[in-house]
């Protein structure tokens, strides 16, 4: 019989008393020779006895108190042992909320089950197991597994081949698990490359929102979520062969921005779906290959760069719950959790509000532009300026003098704007280190160059190069072979662009070549000398490495704190994954960005490229298309990953009334914001102004407060319709009139009303003692920004999420459990109540 793991939730997911694998008592066999760490901090077998943390750091002696210690350490048989220590069991059953975790013998995921129906969600013919490692270039599978109940703890083992042990710790939190490597044992001679989770093959692919890391059906949703940087949600280039990327449809929803897949949790499949992630090893130098399958060198990173501490959230879930189990992971696994109005941002229709995008916003402007975003109810103002925003140079992003040349002229700016109740943003692009027009040179690239540029592969000089000198010599290929932008080289502090490459018998020659590029000068190189291959972005300009990232992160924090800057788009950030780091290299800029900030609540972050890592700190993406069939594709794909509708930038410059309605009713229907494009100017010497504004104050008061029906939505869709939306009662009631291109009526005029709030559903469902249990309490208005217990309480072991209503938990005690809910709404819209009554049987 399948044995199952009991973990007892009250305690953190730690064992139950007395409970073995099947709730009965089990001691732990793990006893004998400790281990001993190598300097990559991966575990080795060995007589000697020296301890490390999750880091390779080395940690206090058995018995010594250590404050925060995160890894449970233990001592393991020789290699030799191991065998007979280990009684293999043939299935392990783990709890993951609503899904159970099948595993075979070997440590195969065998099952994804819904516990509540029994219906198991894997893919028929296909099983993986749950960790892989490899390991000199070779995948290494585990051939058993077992379950410690003393530590919580699977042990993946291979005794034959590539030996190998990786632990993994299982904690049962509220309506999910935790999984984190913490040991990984091999032979001293063996390389641990990678450790790869999974996939998970799943049999279902009805909506498959990538980036969420969540594949789900009307009935059952599944989700894999990375809990650290370091683990990446995606699956490695350099493997596609061992995770069924042959059957991955690259982009299903068809978004115009790129194939999102590489650096995404979930992907869809032929077949169904698949849920993976994977932690690269950094502890010495590797290659990894950018998108066009150039091999890059990174690293070795400091001690944080093994897979020790790879770490994944896994749940099933009823799909209404999805958004309260992803809340309740990312605040209980500290993760990013930004709020608008005091509401995770995720679920609030903050996220998805309109803002006014103007050219020439400056700091003589600035007031009459905020005025204008007032009188329209628009909350923000952006700056776009040259698509690159209002920067002197991009790398060390510092203000040009529309933004008053300095922090403290751009903070003069803000609170002009704040006067009148608007907030600023602005456009960056990212990790872009700028080298001239039209912006300045970044000191980044400023003679002498930063060193920490993002470089790819390298060769030495084969001859000496002059000042002068059109032709180079190399001694290898890697810094001209293909798969990079651009043809740029960097030796020393210059930067050499060139156009041809011819091999020799022993050397490669490299012609064509513009010397001192941006800004560089050029400087004679002796024979030996080290070349570079620049990665160039795809603006023509420079690209940071790591340590530029980081530096770039605290000064986008900075211009929040300082500055007070309260939006800004991650334009270009798939660069940060150009410099060979993946996904890895998005997060560390965008969450790093997050860490930065002092504050969190009210803050608007856009990105060119929504990834499983960045997911938690992003507020949306708002990709902009005049095709409107590409926008309701890109619609669809925020709709499934859990974003706000968006219709991108939307120029009102010289467009006619009814044009800019007609946009109007597709963000109704979608409930969708937009990005008004335009400049003061116009505004200023349009006499159409005053019904622009108050057009879009209308419908966007209207879309917000949920007035609209979905009947009414489903009308304001149809393309081949316009539209126009009068005020009745301001705020409250408003007349909808169909008309054709000429703003002509067509039919009767229809009503729009503002909801009575109202909470649902009537009835909650019964709870059983000791089994887990989900409802959620609704709202009929967008505007609900909090709900609250206000009177009563819920039955002991159940969790109410105020961000989302929703209710998880395992119910301990028996018994009827009365208690108020309050809905407090947004936009006017008066607070709702209901009382409800959960029974516990």
């Amino acid at each position: 019989m399948p044995q199952r793991i009991a973990l007892d939730s009250r305690h953190g997911g730690l064992p139950m008393k007395n409970a073995g694998i099947d709730g009965t008592r089990e001691r732990s066999n793990r006893s004998g020779r400790p281990a001993t760490p190598n300097v990559r901090g991966i575990r080795r077998p060995s007589p000697s006895v020296r301890r490390v943390d999750r880091f390779g750091i080395p940690t206090l002696a058995r018995g010594t108190p250590r404050t925060g210690a995160r890894v449970h350490l233990r001592r393991t048989r020789p290699r030799h042992f191991r065998q007979e220590s280990r009684n293999m069991t043939s299935t392990l059953h783990i709890p993951a909320g609503y899904l159970t975790l099948g595993l075979d013998s070997t440590g195969a995921v065998v099952e994804l089950i819904d516990s509540r129906s029994g219906r198991n969600y894997i893919s028929p013919g296909k099983s993986v197991p749950l960790v892989r490692l490899v390991i000199n270039g070779v995948l290494a599978k585990p051939a058993g597994v077992r379950w410690s109940s003393a530590d919580n703890t699977l042990s993946f083992v291979n005794d034959a081949g590539l030996a190998f042990e990786v632990d993994v710790r299982v904690l049962q939190k509220n309506g999910y698990a935790t999984f984190e490597v913490t040991r990984v044992s091999t032979d001293l001679a063996s390389d641990v490359q990678t450790l790869l989770w999974g996939p998970l093959p799943v049999a279902i692919n009805q909506t498959v929102g990538e980036a969420a890391g969540v594949v789900r059906d009307n009935e059952f949703a599944i989700g894999l979520k990375p809990l650290n940087d370091r683990t990446e949600g995606a699956w490695p280039k350099e493997y596609p062969q061992y995770g069924w990327e042959s059957d991955v449809i690259p982009n299903p929803y068809n978004v115009d921005v790129a194939a999102l897949e590489p650096w995404c949790a979930a992907a869809k499949t032929s077949w169904g779906a698949v849920l993976r992630a994977f932690t690269f090893d950094y502890t010495r130098r590797r290659d990894r290959l950018n998108p066009n399958g150039y091999p890059i060198p990174l690293g070795p990173l400091d001690s944080a760069g093994s897979v020790i501490g790879s770490k994944i959230a896994l749940y099933g879930s009823a799909p209404e719950l999805v958004t309260t189990l992803l809340s309740f992971i990312a605040s209980g696994e500290n993760l990013p959790y930004p709020t608008q109005n005091g509401q995770w941002q995720k679920v609030a229709q903050a996220s998805g509000q309109s803002s006014f995008v103007l050219d020439d916003l400056d700091t003589g402007n600035v007031g009459k532009a905020a005025r204008f975003a007032s009188s329209a109810g628009i909350n923000y103002i952006y700056s776009p300026r040259n698509f690159r925003g209002p920067w002197k140079y991009t790398g060390h992003y510092q203000f040009d003098f529309t933004f008053g040349d300095s922090d403290s002229g751009a903070e003069k700016l803000v609170e002009t704007a704040k006067e009148y109740g608007v907030r600023v943003g602005v456009h960056t692009m990212s990790d872009f280190i700028s080298v001239g027009q039209p912006t300045s040179i970044d000191p980044y690239v400023s003679p002498p160059a930063d060193p920490r540029l993002a470089l790819g592969g390298q060769a030495a000089l084969s001859r000496q190069l002059s000042m002068t000198s059109t032709m180079l010599y190399l001694s290898g290929f890697a810094p001209v072979r293909d798969g990079i932008n651009e043809q740029m080289l960097r030796i020393g502090n210059e930067f050499i662009s060139f156009n041809a490459v011819q091999r020799g018998v022993t050397e490669w020659q490299v012609s064509g070549l513009t010397r001192g590029q941006w800004g560089s000068v050029p400087a004679e190189a002796a024979r030996g000398t080290p070349v570079a291959r620049v990665i160039v972005n795809s603006y023509g300009g420079a690209i940071g490495g790591l340590g530029i990232i980081d530096e770039i992160a605290t000064r986008l924090g900075a211009i929040r704190n300082n500055v007070g800057i309260r939006s800004h788009s991650f334009d270009g950030v798939e660069s940060a994954s150009d410099t060979g780091w993946g996904s890895f290299g998005i997060a560390r800029l965008i969450n790093g960005t997050y860490a930065a900030q002092t504050g969190h609540d009210g803050y608007i972050s856009e990105t060119s490229r929504m990834t499983s890592n960045a997911w938690d700190t992003l507020t949306r993406a708002s990709w902009s298309n005049p095709d409107v069939d590409q926008l309701y594709r890109d619609n669809a794909f925020y709709q499934a990953n859990y974003l706000p509708g968006m219709l991108g930038w939307f120029d009102i410059t010289g467009v006619s009334l009814t044009m800019i309605e007609t946009r109007l009713a597709r963000g109704a229907a979608l409930n969708a914001g937009i990005g008004f494009q335009s400049t003061v100017a116009f505004l200023l010497s349009a006499e159409s102004t005053p019904d622009i504004l108050d057009k879009i104050k209308q419908w966007e008061t209207a879309r917000n407060l949920g007035a609209f029906t979905e009947k009414q939505r489903a009308a304001l869709r149809d393309q081949t319709t316009s539209w126009t939306l009068s005020a009745v009662t301001p705020g409250q009631r408003w007349s909808l009139q169909q008309v054709n291109a000429d703003g002509v009526p067509i039919g009767t005029p229809q009503t729009v009303s503002a909801p009575t709030p109202q909470l649902g559903p009537a009835v909650l469902p019964v709870a059983t003692q000791g089994t887990l249990y989900g409802a959620k309490i609704t709202t009929n208005t967008p505007a609900t920004v909090r709900f609250t217990v206000t009177n009563g309480g819920l039955p002991p072991g159940l969790q109410f999420n105020q961000d989302t209503g929703g209710i998880v938990g395992t119910p301990r005690k028996t018994g009827r459990y009365t208690f108020t809910v309050t809905a407090t709404n947004d936009g006017g819209l008066a607070d709702a109540r209901a009382v409800y009554t959960i029974v516990v049987q």
